[in-house]
């Protein structure tokens, strides 16, 4: 069947047959997002967003109630690099607590690495335990297209 990588790359596709897109894109500020939603048969207990971006910069997750409740962001070579959550309270091994509703930021690195069968694949690596709020270049560049899908953010 391949990975997720395999599918961006045009051996099939990978977001109509896992994804459901649940809005149109919106570009705001030089940045592209929609909602994707994992079709019911993918489905799992968390809103699972891709690892790699196909159309857009940004991805949101729908929540219950309908709002963006998660979003992760994709660099140039359309791999995650930052993971935006916002519908948990969430509380670092320091102490420092985001309330529900507050955007947290978890950052993650890519690496290669060569898996059992020895092929080379992208190994996600989250840079911290530790939370941090978006910087204020962040707020600026993000915030319009964060509440754009979720008007109810705190930054």
């Amino acid at each position: 069947m391949g990975d997720q990588r395999d599918y961006t790359r045009g051996k099939n596709d990978f977001y109509s047959y896992t994804y459901t897109s649940l809005s149109p894109r919106a570009t705001i500020n030089g940045v592209t997002g929609r909602v994707l939603e994992k079709k019911e048969a993918f489905k799992s207990k968390h809103a699972d967003l891709p690892a790699y971006a196909k159309t857009s910069d940004i991805y949101f997750a729908p929540g219950p109630d309908g709002k963006a409740s998660q979003a992760k962001l994709y660099n140039k070579d359309k791999r995650m690099v930052l993971d935006f959550d916002w519908n948990h309270s969430h509380t670092n091994p320091d102490g420092t607590n985001f309330p529900k509703g507050t955007v947290h930021i978890q950052e993650y690195k890519v690496t290669k690495v060569k898996n059992k069968n020895g092929k080379w694949v992208d190994k996600y690596t989250r840079l911290s335990k530790k939370a941090r709020r978006m910087t204020p270049a962040e707020i600026k560049k993000y915030s319009p297209i964060l509440l754009f899908f979720n008007p109810d953010l705190k930054f």
